[in-house]
């Protein structure tokens, strides 16, 4: 419960930064909806007196117009302010979204990776998603709730004018709809998961359906039969789970409709009653027989938001521990980043990922000099995109340490520790940008840096053969009229990215693993070419595009198993020696056959 408080506190100090004047319009609407059944059964009341009382018609109709222009304006209110809170809903779950976006990019990257992270930034970007979601609807459950409770007070409090004992009458029903409640929260979790896993099935079966691939399957191995008792298996699961649940809904609907006509039967048998004793007028039965319906669906109404407000706080929960996480580098003030060559040293380095056992990189010991290029290599595994990652500052050691000119990396401003490195990994996600824009990446522009970067990535040629030139879109799926990069454009447009971030380090983790061998080779000598003056990391698979680096480090096992050039890790014969023989091996055959394809036209010698 406490922590439920905490969360509602939370989410009202979250509304009143976005915009304090929201809760103005929830209070408007509110007053509005529980005082509009009041007037309206209020104007049967006086009507029938009036009509009693043989007014005359001028007076009647005056008083008519009268509480018909009052209901008139409430409605239009009540429409205006729906409208209003609608709107403030939809920016408010925007706001919630933007937030949340925010405080994702600028997340510590170790708190992004891992089963854990991914699922609680999952858990709070699904709270954002549509306007059934938690930031979509929580105005509406207020809104809700307010004008429930409300209701409930003053209803009651009308209803017990005719006796005080009503209010017994009440709390048993009240105890009665919440007790149901409370076990259709527990059915709900209780079935949850098995509900869940038949809501799994049936989608993939939905997704199958739909799949052109699959209908030749289907066809050739006659599976029409299969999926049907597939479908009928999956109806029957499901109804076997929802089978507590409906009865338990039956059950509650039995006890509610009871209660509803106890608390209406005892409304009618009181006023009629008092109207027999002359202690009320007659009209005041249309306002007694009218507010125990009004009472009564306000009951099942607060009852159901209170639920359903209990799980959005719940929600909240999720939002907030996403949000509230602390950062796992320096963000304040640091050691001042240095300008000149870099000196890199790992002392005993030892970093594990999250939820796994055995360390990724264990004791690794490495000084790269300055200018230096070092190529790092292994076989998938092996540690080496996550050696990379721990030198450029995306993941913090375990044990160990990592000195940046004989400073500790630790204690500088990670994002001036960012500026250190200019990074191509593997993926290669695109954002919607053109090409020039992808290449600058937000920095400042410099048309000079620009064209020379330009010039020495290769993409100007490429460039001039583009009818928009460097403002061609590069994301077919989100601009029409955009190109599609081929392995080697796209890896020219990274190679540029780097080149015009300009940084001290350049580190290539295995940008090139969907290319062919010679295309890679060609590629890591452009790349050789560019960071002529600057310390490069080199991380690939294939031993034949490394093997011109000043040094080369094999790692095993995550650890450092062999050090040293090309010529003396073949001459020790190890395991970067047997390595680098099947790759070379293969390779040949490889070619061996591309050129026996050649001669004898593809067919057979």
């Amino acid at each position: 419960m406490k922590e439920k408080w905490q969360n509602l506190i939370k989410l009202i100090k979250m509304m009143v930064s976005y915009r304090p004047r929201i809760f103005l319009t929830i209070i408007g609407i509110v007053l509005i909806q529980v005082l509009l059944p009041v007037i309206q059964l209020y104007l049967s009341v006086q009507v029938i007196e009036w009509l009693i009382n043989e007014e005359e018609i001028q007076t009647y109709l005056i008083h008519l117009a009268i509480f018909i222009g009052v209901i008139t304006l409430l409605k239009i209110s009540e429409h205006q302010f729906g409208v209003t809170v609608d709107k403030d809903t939809e920016l408010f779950r925007n706001y919630a979204k933007t937030r949340l976006i925010s405080n994702f990019v600028s997340l510590d990257y170790p708190l992004l990776i891992g089963k854990e992270a991914q699922e609680k930034y999952n858990n709070a970007v699904a709270l954002t998603w549509n306007p059934w979601t938690l930031f979509g609807r929580v105005n509406k459950e207020l809104v809700s709730l307010g004008s429930t409770f409300l209701g409930l007070i003053i209803y009651s409090s009308i209803l017990i004018q005719l006796d005080s004992i009503f209010l017994i009458y009440l709390g048993i029903f009240i105890f009665f709809v919440t007790l149901f409640n409370i076990f259709q929260v527990k059915m709900d979790q209780k079935i949850y998961d098995e509900k869940a896993k038949v809501t799994k099935k049936w989608q993939y079966l939905r997704k199958l359906y739909g799949e052109s691939r699959l209908a030749k399957d289907v066809r050739i191995f006659q599976m029409q039969h299969w999926f049907q008792r597939t479908e009928e298996e999956t109806d029957q699961t499901y109804l076997a789970t929802m089978k507590p649940k409906v009865w338990l809904t039956w059950s509650e609907s039995v006890v509610i409709n009871v209660g509803i006509i106890g608390l209406t039967a005892f409304s009618y048998s009181q006023s009629v009653r008092l109207v027999s004793e002359g202690a009320i007028p007659i009209s005041n039965f249309v306002l007694y027989a009218g507010m125990v319906t009004i009472l009564a669906q306000s009951i099942l109404e607060f009852i159901n938001v209170v639920g359903k407000f209990s799980t959005s706080l719940n929600e909240m929960g999720k939002f907030n521990t996403f949000m509230a996480q602390e950062p796992v580098f320096l963000h304040g003030e640091g050691e001042k980043v240095p300008k000149e060559s870099l000196n890199i040293e790992l002392k005993n380095v030892t970093y594990t990922y999250p939820n796994n056992e055995a360390p990724t990189i264990r004791n690794i010991n490495l000084q790269i000099r300055p200018n230096e290029k070092l190529a790092i290599v292994g076989e998938n595994g092996a540690g080496k995109s996550t050696l990379t990652n721990l030198i450029s500052g995306l993941l913090q050691p375990d044990e160990g340490e990592i000195l940046i000119n004989y400073l500790p990396q630790k204690s500088f401003n990670i994002l001036d520790y960012y500026s250190l490195f200019a990074s191509v990994f593997q993926e290669k996600l695109l954002l919607t940008y053109t090409i020039k824009e992808t290449i600058i990446q937000g920095l400042p522009f410099d048309q000079k840096k620009y064209e020379k970067t330009i010039a020495l990535s290769g993409l100007k040629k490429l460039i001039s053969q583009l009818q928009k030139g460097d403002e061609t879109a590069i994301v077919k799926e989100v601009n029409a009229d955009a190109i599609q990069l081929s392995g080697g454009q796209l890896q020219k447009v990274k190679l540029a990215q780097a080149l015009y971030k300009d940084t001290p380090v350049l580190i290539l983790d295995e940008p090139t693993a969907a290319l062919d061998p010679i295309a890679e080779h060609q590629i890591y000598k452009d790349y050789f070419k560019f960071s002529k003056d600057k310390t490069s990391l080199f991380v690939s698979h294939r031993l034949s595009s490394t093997r011109f680096c000043d040094r080369i480090i094999y790692l095993k096992d995550g650890e450092i198993a062999e050090i040293g050039t090309h010529q003396e890790l073949i001459e020790k014969q190890g395991d970067y020696y047997r390595l680098y023989e099947a790759q070379s091996y293969y390779y040949k055959q490889d070619k061996d056959s591309e050129q026996r394809e050649r001669v004898t036209g593809g067919g057979t010698l």
